[in-house]
């Protein structure tokens, strides 16, 4: 049997070894608890620091939702603006294209009256005084043919026309005095004075005096007399040179005129 003081120690010893062994594991505990806590507030923090960076994301993302809303709106006002432009310039260009054809089509229709003038003062100086022609005739050839191949704006075709019916008026209206050539109706050759009183006259006086002649129209065209004249016309002719070169002052001259029978028009 344990003796009561022995007995005694050994209940000091374990409670002593109780009290420590409780320390001990209140100790641990409350180190349990303490790391516990730390950790529930790190993950209170770090839930709080989520819950911010989810915060700022979801703030960032409707942001950025937003500015691609405005784009969106923006980008679509702009090709609504574009489609109305587009729908002005295309009614603009349909018109413009109209308008194109009215023209051409006023142009044509141009060249096709200008033609029939260019055609009738052709065929009017077919029949015309003789002198120069074939040089008149080609100007007003070479008009026709531009304008109908278009190689001139129809502004310049208009401004050549008229200034070949000019040129036909002055011809018409001007006195022209040159030396030349000419050949009598029995073949003689002859140097001398030709005159030319706008495209009413053409008359030829020779150097000596000796050879007078004219050009008459008469019913077949226009022909050269210079057989069996007057005196008043030989005399008319040889003043009207001379007045022409300024050798004589300007005066009345009797000229010989010749011009084709009227027709007769019916009752």
């Amino acid at each position: 049997m344990v003796s009561a003081p022995l007995h005694k120690a050994f209940f000091l010893v374990c409670a002593v070894t109780a009290i420590a062994l409780s320390q001990e594991t209140l100790s641990s505990v409350q180190r349990e608890l303490d790391r516990v806590e730390r950790e529930t507030e790190r993950e209170k923090d770090l839930h709080k620091s989520e819950r911010g960076r989810a915060a700022e994301f979801e703030k960032r993302k409707t942001e950025k939702l937003q500015a691609l809303r405005d784009q969106i709106q923006s980008a679509d006002a702009a090709i609504d603006s574009l489609k109305r432009e587009m729908e002005v310039q295309r009614h603009r260009k349909t018109a413009q294209k109209n308008q194109t054809s009215f023209y051409q089509a006023k142009r044509k229709d141009f060249r096709t009256a200008i033609a029939k003038e260019i055609e009738a003062v052709s065929a009017w100086l077919e029949k015309d005084f003789p002198y120069q022609k074939e040089k008149r005739l080609a100007d007003w050839r070479d008009l026709a043919k531009a304008n109908q191949e278009g190689s001139l704006p129809v502004e310049e075709t208009l401004a050549r026309f008229f200034s070949l019916l000019q040129s036909s008026l002055d011809f018409a209206q001007d006195t022209e005095v040159y030396p030349g050539a000419y050949t009598a109706t029995n073949g003689g050759q002859w140097e001398g004075i030709y005159v030319r009183l706008g495209a009413v006259l053409l008359a030829f006086a020779s150097s000596d005096g000796r050879e007078m002649a004219y050009l008459a129209h008469a019913d077949s065209g226009y022909a050269w007399r210079d057989r069996d004249l007057s005196a008043t016309a030989r005399s008319g002719i040889q003043t009207a040179v001379q007045v022409a070169q300024g050798k004589t002052a300007p005066q009345l001259v009797s000229l010989p005129l010749e011009a084709p029978k009227a027709k007769e028009v019916g009752p």
